[in-house]
């Protein structure tokens, strides 16, 4: 009952009708990806139904979060919406929602993960600048020199915190030890304005002409000697028992895979022709 369900019952309803602008959380999504959700085009894979319950729960856990730093005065109360940005630069419009505002007006954005390499990534002051460049975004539109990502493990409970500043026109981030009450170097920092010319090349060459840009990631990489030459016996093994395929993750997680796929000419996984010239390189 529940299962044959579950597409509904975790169904999003959509914030916008029709994509008019650039969203804060596409910092580093493929352009081809960007420019096809601009165009409108129906998205070739779209969520499945066990992505879609990972998705929810973590949702539901992040807005219990806010709710209890609400009660308690920590953060401002936007009731059952997040607080909507919507601003312009570089002639180019972004919107996006963020997930809470602390007392003194500092944004906060809040993400759950789960699994081992995650938590180790995360717990060695590795976050993920995609995230970072959200975050910035919403400091840019509050006019705000300071932010905090907030990072919960929705299996073990874990949590990390980074603080992200804005020093001399970059963004700076550390990660914060509640208990030895110090702030460590992550080594991320970046440039936003890199992020909003970037949109703004795309909007110009590509949304407002209709001219799909070429996907910058590669489901399939080429099979030569410097993609192949220097991998080990365990990793090549895999590929030649149809285990893996070298390419990029970007591909793997896309709402437009198989459009992707079609454009670069190939197939899921490798033909016995290419897997006959992939053995050439297993020494």
């Amino acid at each position: 009952m529940i299962l044959e369900n579950i597409d509904s019952i975790f169904a999003e309803e959509p914030r916008e009708k029709a994509k008019n602008s650039f969203w804060a959380s596409e910092t580093e999504l493929n352009v081809f990806d960007t420019y096809h959700r601009w165009i409108g085009t129906e998205p070739t894979n779209p969520p499945d139904a066990k992505t879609k319950v990972i998705f929810s729960a973590g949702k539901m856990i992040e807005e219990a979060l806010v709710q209890r730093m609400v009660e308690l005065g920590y953060c401002e109360d936007f009731g059952e919406d997040q607080k909507r940005i919507e601003m312009e630069r570089e002639g180019v419009p972004i919107s996006g929602y963020i997930d809470a505002v602390l007392a003194d007006g500092t944004p906060v954005e809040i993400k759950t993960y789960y699994g081992d390499y995650q938590e180790k990534e995360i717990a060695a002051g590795k976050p993920r600048t995609s995230y970072l460049k959200q975050l910035a975004i919403y400091m840019d539109f509050l006019d705000k020199d300071r932010g905090v990502l907030f990072y919960m493990n929705r299996g073990l409970g874990t949590m990390h915190e980074f603080v992200l500043t804005r020093e001399n026109g970059m963004f700076v981030c550390n990660k914060v030890d509640p208990v030895e009450k110090t702030s460590e170097e992550t080594g991320v920092s970046f440039d936003i304005n890199d992020v909003y010319k970037r949109w703004a090349r795309l909007y110009k060459n590509n949304v407002l002409p209709k001219v799909e840009p070429k996907s910058e990631y590669r489901y399939k990489y080429e099979i030569n000697e410097e993609n192949f030459g220097e991998l080990s016996k365990y990793m090549l093994t895999k590929i030649l028992n149809g285990n893996k395929v070298l390419g990029d993750w970007q591909v793997i997680y896309s709402s437009y895979k198989d459009l992707i796929l079609e454009r670069e000419g190939t197939g899921l996984g490798y033909t016995p022709e290419e897997l006959d010239i992939i053995k050439t390189f297993k020494k």
